[in-house]
């Protein structure tokens, strides 16, 4: 059995603090395999300005020396709106061999409502939720009493580093450098196909 970690988010685009997370989680947590699930269409914003493919592409560039990181399309080739617990039950269905955990920010548990999440959690290995500026593990374990299976949830703490999606595309539109900032294959990327140029 394949203990595997999906890892959800936008990557809108993927930069070192994605990275970073994902190789904290291997290390922490002694997971076989952490998958990089980009965010096909969420339930809580609207769609990303950004095609699908270039999100993936991205995430494709920048975990290609590591074997243990992969990249999980299952999301972007859906039609559907994408509820996470939604996503895990087919994943589990499809790879029946493998033990799923599921990591995100903490902020995205605690601020927004995640349909049928005690399904999800009763579900999954682990539910993993990393350290955020702003955010206290123990005020979500208060916010979500009474939840069943609650044990699962635990808190992946690692240092918090500055740099944010939403910050690289600001650089972007105001044509700065985004040097080390992401892996230079994603910057190669993302200056070649000329994303994020304009106004999201």
């Amino acid at each position: 059995m394949s203990r595997v970690l999906l890892f959800g988010g936008s990557f809108n685009p993927v930069h070192h603090g994605h990275l970073r997370l994902a190789v904290e989680a291997l290390e922490q947590h002694d997971f076989d395999k952490v998958w990089l699930l980009p965010s096909g269409t969420p339930p809580h914003r609207q769609a990303y300005a950004q095609e699908p493919e270039h999100r993936a592409r991205m995430l494709e560039l920048a975990v290609a020396d590591h074997p243990r990181l992969e990249v999980c399309r299952y999301e972007l080739e859906s039609s559907e709106v994408n509820y996470t617990y939604a996503t895990v039950h087919q994943l589990t269905r499809l790879h029946p061999d493998h033990r799923f955990s599921f990591l995100t920010g903490l902020d995205v548990v605690y601020d927004y409502k995640w349909r049928n999440f005690e399904e999800l959690l009763e579900t999954l290995e682990h539910f993993l939720v990393a350290s955020r500026p702003g955010y206290e593990f123990p005020q979500l374990l208060e916010k979500l009493t009474g939840t069943r299976h609650l044990t699962k949830l635990s808190e992946l703490r690692v240092p918090l580093h500055q740099v944010s999606s939403s910050l690289i595309r600001e650089r972007l539109q105001q044509g700065r450098s985004i040097h080390y900032w992401v892996p230079e294959p994603v910057r190669v990327y993302i200056e070649n196909q000329g994303i994020y140029s304009s106004s999201l």
